[in-house]
């Protein structure tokens, strides 16, 4: 039997248990289960898409017959199909071409930053399909939040029901209904990217790798995304299900550009003193103040604009041969 197909038969199985962890509710089944794309992300990087692929069947199948076809849906919709995609396109060439139009040996990479933007909006349908299913109108869908959390443990925290009252449930609820489809489509892209570097990683260290490691300091969205984003944050004020549908693709693709920012930070701060020190900070402000993320974001929208990193590797290169810079 060809090594392709049994390991994607093996990593299959493996990604189907990863999420079955779920159910054991435990801390460390909560680590394992966000890790459940990382098995195909290994199968796709180093054995090929087909590899990928089978994966992805694999661990369809498996959690369909232990835990039912419902939850294989859910698998196959959240982590399966759309890891699988972004493993392909991760692999995806063509031979380079000259500034004459001529082919060479080498090839050209699916660059990361398409493969960032096709991620956020996956992340983006996929925080719609969950507004969606919690409810077709506002109302409905903000109901069934709401009955989300009075089954959930806040009730086991405050069994004599005086912290968390049938108000306090209720402007909660009306809180997370805004907030969640943008919460989700952030999670949900920061784990699928985390799992395909985490990949990329394994499989370049270990030889296996089929495209050399990216360059993920040119990460850089297609100015197409800009429109997405501006219409995308416009329509998430519209009232009702619209609004709420457009939070999560306005959210995800926020997000990219807060990593398009980071990778013009650690471009432009390349030679500046105490470098480590300054996006240690920057790293821990992302993580602990929401402003700071929503500032690196910016940079990141503005880059196309400023130039900051062409205008860094302008800076860093050596003089020419006839005095030049």
């Amino acid at each position: 039997m060809p090594v392709p197909i049994l390991i994607g038969a093996g990593s299959g199985l493996i990604s189907a248990a990863l999420f079955t962890s779920a159910a054991t509710a435990t801390a460390l089944a909560g680590v394992l289960f966000y890790l459940a794309p990382l098995p195909i992300c290994l199968a796709g990087l180093g054995w090929g898409g087909v590899a990928a692929l089978l994966s992805a069947v694999t661990g369809t199948v498996m959690i369909g017959a232990v835990l039912g076809p419902a939850t294989a849906a859910v698998f196959a919709i959240s982590i399966a199909a759309p890891t699988a995609l972004l493993t392909y396109l991760a692999l995806l060439s063509r031979p380079a071409l000259t500034p004459q139009g001529q082919q060479v040996a080498a090839l050209e990479w699916y660059p990361p930053g398409r493969i960032v933007g096709w991620a956020a909006l996956i992340a983006g349908l996929l925080a719609g399909l969950l507004v969606l299913f919690l409810g077709y109108d506002q109302e409905t869908y903000r109901d069934s939040i709401r009955g989300i959390l009075n089954h959930s443990a806040l009730k086991e925290i405050d069994r004599d029901g005086t912290l968390f009252t049938d108000d306090t449930i209720a402007k909660i609820s009306t809180m997370l209904a805004r907030t969640l489809p943008a919460a989700f489509a952030i999670v949900w892209l920061a784990i699928a990217l985390f799992n395909l570097w985490m990949a990329g990683l394994i499989v370049d260290a270990s030889g296996r790798a089929r495209r050399p490691w990216p360059d993920l300091h040119s990460l850089e969205l297609p100015n197409a995304f800009l429109v997405i984003f501006a219409g995308a944050l416009a329509a998430s004020f519209l009232p009702g299900l619209p609004g709420l549908l457009a939070t999560g693709l306005a959210g995800a693709l926020l997000f990219a550009y807060l990593l398009q920012g980071l990778a013009v930070l650690h471009v432009y701060s390349q030679g500046v003193p105490a470098r480590a020190l300054l996006l240690a900070i920057v790293y821990l402000g992302i993580l602990l103040l929401g402003w700071v993320a929503i500032i690196v974001a910016i940079l990141g929208l503005a880059e196309p604009l400023l130039g900051l990193r062409q205008r860094a590797d302008r800076g860093a290169s050596p003089p020419n041969n006839d005095g030049t810079i």
